[in-house]
């Protein structure tokens, strides 16, 4: 299999093959199931996507690659179900396999219908990425009505961290270094441990203060925020809901 470029973002940053989720996604080409990419926010569910397309056009030939990403100003004018619908049967071209790739999918009131529907035509592989506050695995039965298969992105594991240094001389001071900055891999392109800091406290409270409050209509985002940080403060212990509720 070709070696491809999975992370790119920025020019201090290597790129690495995440082989494990690449591969996964390969062994599912052409089945029948929609598959569905989750994970948190930066996790690299993007650059996944991107990278099985990469690989679709260098291995076959006589394929239809239907593409839309919903953080791209280009297709606004598609973030309804219908006009979502419409545009995907426009781009179907007849004796190609076709492939329906929508990222960030959740961008789209109601995006399950349209899916679902162009899954029940039986014409389209269908690829999609969203994040977890939107696309929680225990939803997933609810929102598509046919097969799926969900493939959940981590962050970088520390056997990714490895690779990314390309040095395994000493694995203690390795670990302890992953311990603190973590396997958000977009964090890795700032020099300074203040900037890595920022970028990672700014997509926590992207999903706290946004993508949480966004899909539970939440009054009280300070109490969202004080409840997650008592979580992460106390991951290792045993708390109860007596102890949440005296905190807040």
């Amino acid at each position: 299999m070709k070696k491809l470029q999975f992370l790119k973002a920025g020019d201090y940053m290597k790129t690495i093959t995440r082989a494990k989720y690449l591969d996964r996604i390969i062994e599912l080409n052409g089945t029948p199931d929609i598959k569905i990419i989750t994970g948190i926010r930066r996790s690299g569910k993007s650059k996944l996507m991107q990278a099985y397309i990469a690989y679709l056009k260098s291995n076959f030939e006589n394929i239809n690659i239907i593409f839309i990403d919903f953080m791209d100003l280009a297709y606004e004018e598609i973030k309804e179900y219908h006009a979502l619908h419409a545009y995907v049967e426009e781009h179907y071209q007849e004796g190609k396999t076709n492939y329906l790739f929508v990222d960030e999918v959740q961008m789209c009131p109601k995006f399950e219908l349209a899916i679902n529907s162009l899954y029940s035509k039986g014409k389209y592989d269908i690829y999609v990425t969203g994040s977890n506050a939107f696309l929680l695995s225990a939803d997933l039965a609810t929102l598509f009505t046919g097969r799926y298969i969900e493939i959940h992105v981590f962050p970088f594991s520390f056997q990714e961290y490895c690779q990314y240094y390309d040095d395994i001389s000493d694995k203690d001071k390795l670990f302890d270094e992953y311990a603190i900055k973590g396997g958000l891999a977009g964090s890795y392109a700032y020099r300074t441990e203040k900037d890595r800091t920022n970028y990672i406290k700014e997509v926590y409270e992207t999903i706290v203060t946004r993508d949480l409050v966004q899909k539970y209509t939440l009054p009280d985002t300070l109490v969202l925020q004080r409840l997650s940080e008592f979580l992460m403060d106390n991951i290792s212990n045993l708390t109860s809901p007596n102890k949440v509720s005296q905190l807040l």
